[in-house]
């Protein structure tokens, strides 16, 4: 019977430890995917320097969520966002209007993959 009350509690912790990591992504995913269209704007509007200093806010945040996703998502999906991170930083500071707004772009769609992969939904279970 111990046995059974251990097991349990440990699935229960299981799945709400899932569900704040689903919670924590989401929140993360939203706060960059809107200030990348922030970052967006302003490459459209030829303002390098706030686009500039927008992009690194969404790179200090991603450094943070990056260290605590680490454990729980694949190294090689993390790697693939910082890249394109400094990319994008690349081509701001060059004024690279349609390498920019293509990597942009192309960060969201990322944003959104590694949403859906980490989202607890019984595709993703089995």
């Amino acid at each position: 019977m111990k046995l059974w009350i251990v097991m349990c509690i440990i699935i229960i912790a299981i799945i709400v430890g899932g569900l704040l990591l689903e919670q924590s992504i989401l929140k993360a995913t939203d706060y960059l995917s809107h200030n990348l269209d922030a970052v967006k704007d302003a490459v459209r509007d030829n303002q390098w320097q706030v686009a500039l200093d927008l992009r690194n806010k969404v790179d200090d945040k991603w450094s943070k969520q990056k260290e605590i996703w680490s454990p729980f998502i694949h190294n090689h999906d993390l790697n693939t966002i910082t890249i394109h991170l400094t990319r994008l930083r690349s081509y701001l500071e060059n004024e690279e209007k349609a390498l920019s707004l293509a990597e942009i772009s192309e960060l969201e769609v990322l944003l959104v993959q590694l949403h859906g992969q980490e989202v607890l939904t019984l595709e993703n279970i089995f």
